[in-house]
């Protein structure tokens, strides 16, 4: 009977033990990862004036994305909200169309970005200007802008709102020179956005651009947003789990 009894006790023991390890050495990975993480990271906030990417050797610095990074985590982060409310992170980490979520915002912005300074560039060369109704047109679009901005984003803006509504101002100024670039040419608008084929044939043919490195290293949905709780790649552990993190 004694025999039996130490053998529950040691099985007890071992059923009790094994959770714990496995919490633990969680926790130790966990940890290990984020102190990886944070030793690696790029503060955006931190390299405003550093260039960012140079398009035939203009350059275009980090406080110039400022818009676009704000516009691509308020765009993504409301569809997170609607794939999964209790973790938004989630979509931010889900892998769609051969590339993670926050990889892809990250690399829209920097096509955004480029598309829209050298439309920009091309409308003060070609001196086009906005008439009276663009411009209440161009005052309607920044009022959206801030509408539609979360608060939090509000709260980390990386530069001023004079400087968001001055690149408001030039992509609306280089939308109107794009507008006469299509009509001269005789195709359609979207084939000079920044993923068209028109406007990717003349990048290629008369643009040499080039990107920082440390790019990259951007976490989109973690610039002028944040979430600080553990976040589940694509919602595999369940809302349920996630709500035990709060």
């Amino acid at each position: 009977m004694d025999h039996k009894s130490n053998k529950t006790s040691s099985k007890k023991k071992l059923f009790i033990f094994i959770p714990i390890a496995i919490v633990v050495v969680a926790i130790i990975v966990f940890v290990c990862y984020r102190g990886f993480k944070s030793k690696e990271a790029f503060i955006f906030s931190e390299h405003l004036d550093d260039v960012a990417a140079t398009i035939n050797g203009e350059k275009l610095y980090y406080k110039d994305l400022s818009f676009y990074v704000l516009y691509e985590e308020e765009k993504v982060e409301k569809e997170a909200q609607i794939y999964n409310p209790e973790s938004t992170k989630d979509w931010w980490n889900t892998y769609l169309n051969g590339e993670f979520v926050s990889v892809s915002a990250r690399n829209t912005a920097m096509n955004m970005a480029i598309h829209d300074r050298i439309m920009y560039d091309l409308a003060k060369e070609n001196n086009i200007t906005l008439n009276e109704e663009e411009k209440t047109k161009l005052a309607n679009s920044q009022n959206d802008f801030w509408e539609d901005l979360l608060d939090e984003q509000k709260n980390n803006m990386p530069v001023s709102r004079d400087f968001i509504n001055e690149t408001i101002e030039q992509i609306a100024l280089g939308e109107k020179y794009q507008g006469k670039l299509v009509a001269e040419k005789g195709v359609n608008y979207f084939e000079y956005n920044y993923d068209g084929y028109e406007y990717n044939n003349m990048i290629k043919n008369d643009y040499k651009i080039e990107i920082d490195d440390n790019y990259q290293k951007l976490e989109f949905g973690e610039i002028t947003i944040h979430h600080d709780k553990v976040n589940y790649i694509n919602g595999v552990n369940g809302p349920d789990e996630v709500k035990k993190d709060k």
